[in-house]
């Protein structure tokens, strides 16, 4: 049990001057701004591989409500305007970035610097506030509540200007999207029934951005 112990202590001290010996960034993708608050941390592996650990805060479904307004053959929850506008939730992410050309190499121009591609695993969830519904004199509160996951392929490029960098990327995946919401309705005998149901869907995953990332690192850079 102690050679375990102490096996474990010396692999974690190893990890961590390993880590300690790169660069370290926070950072901030402006692009998504309209319907959450995505916050970044990236940690260097390696001159060419970094590791990037995202979360967000979720305000608002905005990009759905837009997109519902359209029919192309999409699953549309029985939800109102109030709903997607107003809900709340949460995203987290996780990637492994490859750079083709290493930011740090001298042997390529400055434009192809930072060069990378990213497996990106990403998960949404967000809760729909309640809707009151009255029916045969009762109240009955719709609810509903969206589950997204999904994998992305990004690519993008990296440039640097001393300790702030621009992250410019493209990203192509699939993603699963699973709504789950209430729908009371009257019956012909007069009874109410929830018609509600839980449908999923996929989709491909599309999307543009840029990220501004801070490099939090009191060494220079390799």
């Amino acid at each position: 049990m102690k050679k375990t112990i102490v096996t474990i202590l010396l692999l974690y001290v190893g990890i961590s001057c390993a880590i300690a010996q790169h660069n370290t960034f926070i950072k901030l993708n402006p692009t998504t701004l309209v319907n959450e608050v995505d916050v970044y941390v990236g940690q260097e592996l390696s001159p060419s591989i970094t590791l990037e650990l995202g979360g967000g805060f979720i305000y608002t479904d905005y990009w759905d409500h837009l997109l519902n307004q359209f029919d192309f053959g999409q699953i549309k929850p029985n939800l109102s305007a109030n709903q997607y506008l107003n809900a709340k939730g949460y995203a987290a992410r996780l990637g492994l970035r490859f750079y083709v050309i290493s930011p740090y190499t001298k042997e390529y121009s400055g434009n192809a610097r930072g060069t990378y591609f990213e497996p990106l695993l990403f998960f949404k969830q967000i809760w729909y506030p309640s809707n009151n519904k009255k029916l045969n004199s009762n109240n009955y509160l719709e609810e509903g509540e969206k589950y997204v996951s999904g994998l992305q392929l990004l690519i993008g490029r990296q440039y640097q200007h001393k300790k702030i960098y621009i992250d410019k990327y493209l990203g192509l995946g699939i993603r699963v999207k699973t709504y789950s919401y209430d729908n009371y309705q009257l019956d012909p005998s007069g009874g109410v029934n929830n018609n509600g149901r839980r449908a999923t869907s996929f989709l491909p995953s599309i999307q543009m951005g840029i990220k501004i990332a801070f490099d939090l690192s009191h060494h220079s850079s390799p």
